[in-house]
């Protein structure tokens, strides 16, 4: 006769096998979840520095290092065509360490990473034909639609010892919307880039993130 004893152990046992394989295959899956899903689509993202120094990219219009795009989520706005804007944080003095673009699944980002005090501020609008701030001068960059983008609460780069800014130009691969980005220097404060996108006008988000001090525009794939 079998005794109950024995069974009631068995049947602890079995189940605390079951247990640890459920436990073991959901462990598993979580993993798999977070290396597939969680990284953003950085195949196209480029920085505009250099690969190994600290200076901007080449000249050639196809400039710029391989890069990671960063996944911070954007604020949850509908996106717009509508000009945005907003002042720097009081004190603000910053330099721009670097510009990244790439693109994410249903949007192009760009990454303006800053060195420095403070929390930037922009102004960033559609224009016809954007001019070079200070002198005037007309911009020409590749694509259908011009994006400027001011960067408000900036010092010259010889204030942060950099022998200058990431200017570009660079013309990122694999971009659904970005065709050029392109940097024109600093003028009282506010250092200024203008995007290049084809195709039918799209809409953007703007926001700021921290650690490190960023601004990051998010330009709708169409």
């Amino acid at each position: 006769m079998l005794d109950p004893r024995t069974s009631t152990r068995s049947n602890r046992a079995t189940a605390r096998s079951v247990a640890a394989v459920i436990a073991a295959g959901s462990l598993i899956l979580g993993l798999v979840a977070c290396s597939s899903g969680a990284e953003p689509d950085v195949d196209s993202a480029v920085s505009m520095r250099s690969e190994g120094t600290s200076t901007s990219s080449g000249a050639d219009g196809n400039g710029g290092a391989p890069a990671t795009l960063e996944a911070d989520p954007a604020p949850d706005v509908d996106y717009s065509d509508a000009p945005a804007e907003a002042a720097p944080a009081d004190g603000s003095y910053l330099g721009i360490k670097d510009v990244r673009i790439g693109s994410h699944d249903g949007f192009d980002r760009i990454v303006i990473e800053f060195i420095g005090d403070g929390e930037p501020g922009y102004w960033v609008r559609y224009e016809d034909m954007p001019t070079q701030q200070g002198s005037g001068n007309p911009i020409s960059v590749s694509g259908a639609h011009k994006l400027s983008v001011d960067v408000r609460g900036t010092g010259y780069p010889f204030d942060f010892n950099v022998e200058d800014y990431p200017n570009g130009p660079v013309k990122p691969e694999g971009t659904s919307a970005i065709t050029e980005v392109r940097g024109f220097g600093t003028f009282e404060g506010t250092t200024q880039y203008v995007v290049g996108i084809d195709g039918e006008r799209p809409g953007f988000k703007v926001f700021k993130a921290q650690n490190p001090t960023r601004l990051i525009i998010d330009i709708e794939a169409r």
